[in-house]
């Protein structure tokens, strides 16, 4: 073969091997394969970094097929947070499959792991009392009021500044899930006296996380944000707000969240919201 003809052979095999790359070079999950994917996403929520740096991260020297994500999953002692790891490596096979990394998408033929039917820990009114006794500054009142009051997760609690709110209609405006702002519930007078002199809570989501685990070990409350913001669920349907109403108000996107955090009612608090509605009937039509 020509010197000339064998130059021609190498590019050609070249071109095939740059071709083929996708299906051939992909078979584990590496580190610059994730960086390509977070690149790609760029106007996703840093709260939605973290988890897929978190949930991902941990997937890197995993095989792109269905024996290696069910073998990571399997491993993973999480609990129901593996369902956040699988939707995770689920986005991530939809990329690496529409770009052209891996010649099949894997996650069709993985099952999402099976959650746990468990009801977690709402605060109540009471609870609030008790840890409210056990704060140490002002800051910390208001904060907690404003996350039981308005339902807000922890981000938004944490970036909501005093120009944000709206006394007048008692709602505020923050940037929740999904980097979408929505409007919230403005809190209680405990939350309004703060911002009438301070701009915002002048601390981060881990230093609110830090406060409720200290608070949390004082009071002998299992507590951490979330368990406020199921907390405004439970006390709203209790007090007789429709399931769809405080969907709205805290700004769930699915009603079953809703409901699933409902379910801890019993028959004698529907009880009492039934003799509240009726009652409040009675009285306007007398």
């Amino acid at each position: 073969m020509s010197g000339y003809s064998s130059i021609k052979y190498t590019e050609y095999i070249s071109d095939q091997n740059a071709y083929l790359k996708p299906t051939e070079k992909f078979t584990k999950f590496t580190n610059q394969l994730l960086m390509d994917f977070l690149a790609s996403r760029p106007l996703i929520s840093p709260q939605t970094v973290r988890l897929y740096k978190l949930a991902l991260g941990r997937f890197i020297g995993y095989s792109l097929t269905p024996e290696g994500i069910n073998g990571y999953l399997n491993n993973l002692t999480c609990g129901n947070a593996r369902h956040n790891y699988f939707c995770c490596i689920k986005a991530l096979c939809r990329w690496l499959y529409q770009n052209d990394y891996i010649a099949s998408n894997p996650i069709e033929k993985v099952s999402p792991p099976k959650k746990q039917k468990k009801l977690l820990p709402a605060i109540s009114k009471e609870q609030l009392q008790t840890l409210l006794g056990h704060c140490h500054c002002q800051r910390d009142k208001a904060l907690l009021n404003l996350l039981w009051y308005s339902g807000m997760r922890l981000s938004e609690a944490a970036n909501v500044k005093s120009q944000d709110f709206d006394w007048s209609k008692g709602i505020v405006i923050v940037l929740g899930k999904g980097n979408k702002y929505r409007k919230a519930l403005a809190g209680n007078g405990e939350v309004r006296q703060w911002f009438s002199s301070h701009d915002s809570f002048e601390i981060s989501n881990n230093g609110i996380q830090m406060m409720l685990q200290r608070l949390s070990k004082e009071a002998n409350i299992h507590c951490n944000a979330h368990s406020f913001r199921r907390g405004f669920c439970v006390h709203q349907v209790k007090s007789g707000l429709s399931t769809r109403v405080v969907q709205a108000l805290g700004g769930w996107e699915q009603l079953t969240m809703v409901e699933h955090y409902s379910k801890s009612l019993t028959f004698d608090d529907a009880l009492d919201v039934y003799h509240k509605v009726n009652m409040h009937a009675n009285n306007a039509g007398s």
